[in-house]
């Protein structure tokens, strides 16, 4: 069930990129469907004896409603991405190129982090895990750079004042689903 959850963020992200470049919100509207079965799937599903890692002193329901707690809060995050997208789309709010590719970069790489966490969920692998944290401290660091670079740009007149606000919640949304993917690398061996 885990690894469906993932594969859905996966669809929602690949979502939202094709929706960047354009004023077309049809995607994010797919989108926001596949948020909101995923959040019934999520609360629904049963922290059961089968799904914690026996005998081990780090996993346990504690670890286990962290996950979950995680797992509800990056699709409330995307929702928070779907509607600054929409908003830009409906104020026609313009990004530089340069802001595009930013936000292309960010979100194609918490894409790879989610599929990087579906396959931890199924092989264990601690190397992959030390990248998915390494990856997501990375992103977290790009992201606060880009809202510095942004700044400048609006300091020296290259951003609208209007792009602005929509640019930097975009970036500290994104910064914020890196972090709980990162915290999901570290606990993600007590899934089963």
């Amino acid at each position: 069930m885990i690894n469906e959850f993932f594969q859905n963020i996966e669809q929602v992200l690949s979502n939202i990129l094709n929706s960047i470049r354009t004023e077309n919100t049809d995607g994010l509207e797919s989108a926001e469907s596949i948020i909101s079965k995923t959040s019934l799937q999520v609360k629904s599903y049963q922290l059961s004896d089968q799904n914690i890692v026996k005998n081990s002193p780090v996993c346990n329901g504690t670890v286990k409603r962290d996950l979950i707690n995680r797992l509800e809060k990056i699709l409330f995050n995307l929702s928070r991405l779907i509607n600054l997208f929409k908003e830009k789309a409906n104020k026609h709010i313009l990004f530089s190129e340069k802001a595009i590719g930013e936000l292309e970069y960010l979100i194609k790489t918490i894409k790879h982090l989610s599929r990087c966490l579906k396959d931890a969920t199924i092989t264990k692998n601690e190397v992959l895990t030390k990248y998915i944290i390494d990856t997501a401290n990375s992103l977290e660091n790009t992201a606060a750079n880009f809202a510095v670079e942004h700044e400048e740009r609006l300091l020296s007149g290259v951003c609208q004042s209007q792009s602005s606000a929509v640019f930097i919640d975009l970036l500290n949304t994104i910064k914020e689903n890196s972090y709980h993917f990162k915290e999901m690398g570290r606990q993600i061996s007590c899934f089963r």
